[in-house]
């Protein structure tokens, strides 16, 4: 009875070890297979961040591609554009020029053409081919008079170029007279030049020319000469007027232009300031028997007209 008591108790343990054991490789297999499915899920987990990586980079990728083909054709448009631009400038500034161009030989055709009348009206006189003018001469208008002792041409600007002589021209107020006196017995009498003058206030007006200043009249009078020529400056001192910047000038362009070949002593007078019809310059000189005689509403028109006298 002990004996069978035994080896039942030897048979339960064996069981129970049996089970244990059995137990326990379940649980190895249950903890591997479990490591198997997480090992799997981490894997999945990888390819789909690997993939989502690789989609994020392709996207850039092609973002990127596609913000340097819109620079470049943003530099492209822009270098078109630009060299569009400079063409169009090149196109307007040629056309202006060219414009500016005709413009200068109609005014040049004008005054040619009413002074080629006029050496048909008055033979023998000398005239300018130059108008003078730094604008307006394609609304240069001329008329003129004429005697046995004396021709006069007045050159003015109007509202539309008229024919030469037309009578809607005296109407206009002259920016320059030029008159001949004709068969003149004493030219120094029309022409008042000025002999240099002594025991005045002497004035520099260049670095190697000096005037002579007076006062007279509620004027102030500043005279230099030059060759055969006398120039005379008068400044207004109720006006408040300086000769010295006008009789600089007045050096200047004798110095730039000259003066025409004179018979006599002659003389060239202007009074201070300058408008349109004011006449303020006066030059006067003989040649031959006649006697020349050009008045003009500024300094520079009056020595551009007589450089271009023949």
């Amino acid at each position: 009875m002990k004996k069978n008591r035994k080896n039942l108790a030897l048979l339960l343990l064996a069981a129970s070890l049996l089970a244990g054991c059995a137990g326990q490789s379940n649980s190895q297999s249950s903890q591997s297979s479990q490591a198997k499915s997480e090992k799997k899920a981490e894997s999945k987990a990888s390819s789909k961040s690997a993939a989502k990586s690789a989609a994020s980079s392709a996207v850039s990728s092609t973002k990127s591609s596609s913000s340097q083909a819109s620079s470049k054709s943003a530099a492209k448009s822009a270098a078109s554009s630009a060299v569009s631009s400079t063409k169009s400038s090149s196109s307007q500034a040629s056309s202006k020029s060219s414009a500016a161009s005709s413009s200068q030989r109609a005014d040049a055709n004008r005054m040619g053409t009413l002074t080629s009348q006029l050496r048909v009206k008055l033979p023998g006189m000398l005239l300018p081919a130059a108008d003078g003018l730094g604008q307006g001469s394609s609304n240069l208008n001329i008329r003129y008079t004429s005697s046995s002792s004396q021709n006069v041409v007045y050159y003015s600007v109007g509202n539309s170029p008229l024919a030469l002589n037309d009578s809607r021209i005296a109407s206009e107020k002259p920016y320059a007279v030029l008159t001949e006196k004709k068969n003149v017995a004493d030219a120094s009498s029309l022409i008042n030049y000025q002999e240099p003058k002594t025991g005045l206030p002497a004035v520099k007006i260049a670095s190697n020319v000096t005037g002579t200043e007076e006062g007279a009249a509620g004027s102030t009078y500043l005279q230099f000469n030059q060759g055969q020529w006398s120039f005379v400056v008068r400044a207004s001192n109720v006006q408040g007027q300086k000769p010295l910047p006008t009789a600089q000038k007045l050096l200047a362009l004798y110095q730039q232009y000259g003066l025409p070949d004179t018979a006599a002593k002659s003389s060239v007078q202007v009074d201070v300031g300058e408008s349109l019809g004011s006449l303020n310059t006066v030059i006067t000189w003989a040649k031959g028997s006649s006697v020349y005689q050009l008045k003009a509403h500024s300094m520079e028109t009056a020595f551009k007209m007589l450089k271009s006298l023949k």
